[in-house]
């Protein structure tokens, strides 16, 4: 008996049940999609995860399996598997993406997205069991379709901002992704034609779907450390119980408004809390906490927002007024006790007072020079009876106070 046509003693109708003639567009298919879901693995591993990144790499390894499927075997389950497996990447990458934007809602809702691919994956599979060729692979192709144009559709009208470049850059290559099969076909092509396009352009799709994701992930990783070197700047020139400028940072202040203000504008004060030793003592180092943070919120709520304030160390706190003079200085330093009162009583806190030590910063004063004039201002308010405010005039070496201006509170 002769061997049935193909010469090796197999028939060739077998052969091609069990072997894709597209295969070698599917292999390459299979392969570019596997690249790009192990790149966005191993850059997932070594990278911050957000949320979403899992969803992203999901789509690319199931359609990776599709693809591969569909390479192996020509048989109608198979392919059909493969179909549903190669139609689920836009779903699935949408699904990701929704929680990754997740305070920038895309249209639509989760719900829906999911009754579409489960609708889309039914149908396919019926359509597979049901119909011979070519009704199967047009109602496959057609279900794909859709899902790509939905997805990309959301995508459109999704986040604005510097979010929104790459996510429109994907919606254009799902809609790519969507025609192209569709496009490529013939009427006469069997299930395994259609296939090896979608496979193709999935591959193309997947590729820039990589891309955006990556694109996503750095830039708001990028965002994160601006916003992380923006706080450590703050609290590195902030001090963190008073929330007021730290020693170094009033004087880099202090000093640029000195440079960039008329000469002899402003007034220099120094101020700190009467008998704070006694307060940490006897009440403890919380209600000292307190105390300070009461005259810092007491300072900035009644300062311009040109004027400059700071902690210059333990309880004692610099201010610089631009544009006054000592005269307009007392009147704030007199506000600022009255606040400083009212809200230590409300804190349940004992009578605080504050001294006060004013200079009026001289033309050619380096701010050094003007802070050592009036720290002895403000020791010579102690020196007085506290709970007062005395201007000096004068030099270092020779210094003229006035006498002390009373400012309603008692010393403790």
């Amino acid at each position: 008996m002769l061997p049935p046509p193909g010469g090796d003693g197999v028939d060739p109708t077998d052969q091609n049940a069990r072997v894709n003639p597209n295969s070698d567009i599917l292999v390459a298919a299979a392969a570019v999609l596997a690249v790009s879901a192990a790149s966005l693995t191993g850059f997932g591993m070594r990278q911050q995860r957000y949320r979403g990144w899992l969803w992203w790499v999901a789509a690319l390894w199931l359609t990776t399996l599709g693809a591969a499927l569909a390479a192996g075997s020509a048989a109608p389950a198979t392919q059909a598997l493969a179909g549903v497996l190669l139609m689920q990447w836009p779903i699935v990458t949408l699904l990701g993406l929704r929680r990754f934007h997740a305070r920038q809602a895309i249209a639509g809702s989760e719900r829906v997205d999911i009754s579409l691919l489960v609708a889309a994956a039914l149908l396919t599979l019926v359509a597979a069991g049901a119909y011979g060729e070519p009704r199967a692979s047009w109602v496959g192709s057609a279900c794909t379709g859709v899902l790509h144009l939905y997805a990309a559709l959301l995508l459109f009208g999704g986040p604005s901002g510097r979010d929104g470049a790459p996510l429109q850059t994907l919606a254009v290559a799902q809609a790519a992704v969507a025609f192209a099969p569709v496009l490529g076909m013939a009427p006469g092509d069997g299930l395994a034609a259609p296939l090896a396009l979608r496979a193709g352009a999935a591959a193309l799709g997947s590729v820039v779907m990589a891309f955006v994701a990556l694109t996503l992930v750095c830039e708001r990783t990028e965002r994160q450390l601006r916003e992380s070197r923006r706080r450590l700047r703050a609290l590195a020139n902030l001090d963190a119980l008073t929330q007021v400028p730290n020693r170094r940072h009033f004087h880099d202040l202090a000093s640029l408004a000195l440079h960039t203000d008329p000469p002899g504008s402003a007034a220099l004060m120094l101020l700190d809390i009467d008998h704070f030793k006694h307060i940490n003592d006897h009440l403890g180092h919380a209600s000292g906490d307190q105390a300070l943070t009461i005259v810092s919120a007491s300072m900035i709520e009644h300062l311009r927002a040109n004027d400059v304030a700071g902690r210059h160390g333990g309880d004692e706190f610099a201010l610089l007024l631009r544009r006054a003079d000592t005269t307009a200085a007392v009147s704030v330093a007199a506000r600022i006790a009255a606040e400083v009162q009212t809200r230590a009583d409300g804190a349940k806190l004992p009578r605080l007072t504050l001294s006060f030590g004013i200079v009026q910063v001289d033309p050619r004063e380096r701010l050094e020079d003007a802070m050592r004039r009036a720290d002895q201002a403000m020791y010579e308010a102690k020196r007085q009876g506290r709970g007062c405010a005395v201007t000096a005039a004068g030099n270092e070496a020779r210094p003229v106070f006035s006498e002390s201006r009373p400012l309603g509170l008692l010393s403790a």
